[in-house]
């Protein structure tokens, strides 16, 4: 806090409008940098080479160990409740396949008695 009203009380340096130094007070901005001094040598720009595998990085550690964490947290169903889904799915799945097969019999039907 004793930081942002030593800002405040100074006042403008260098070129800055007195509304850009009020801005910069307001935000906090940190001033510009200074320009770079040309030394007139040319510097050929280095090209960096980009890592294919440059993503594998963001695999860290300490990531994998937050997912460990959340996944104790889950509330796993118990033996009973997975046993009792999965023959509900498996009954839903069988009465749909014979629903959309007796539909697909009776649309062939049709385009047979129709067109041939």
């Amino acid at each position: 806090m004793a930081r942002t009203q030593r800002r405040r009380t100074a006042p403008a340096t260098g070129g800055e409008q007195p509304a850009d130094s009020a801005r910069r007070i307001r935000e906090n901005l940190p001033r510009p940098a200074a320009a770079p001094v040309s030394t007139g040598i040319a510097r050929p720009e280095l090209r960096r080479r980009r890592n294919p595998l440059g993503f594998l990085a963001r695999l860290q550690p300490r990531a994998v160990a937050d997912v460990i964490a959340e996944l104790r947290k889950v509330t796993w169903p118990s033996f009973n409740e997975t046993r009792y889904l999965t023959i509900v799915v498996a009954i839903v799945a069988v009465m749909m396949g014979l629903f959309l097969g007796g539909v697909d019999l009776l649309f062939g039907w049709i385009i047979e008695r129709l067109f041939f």
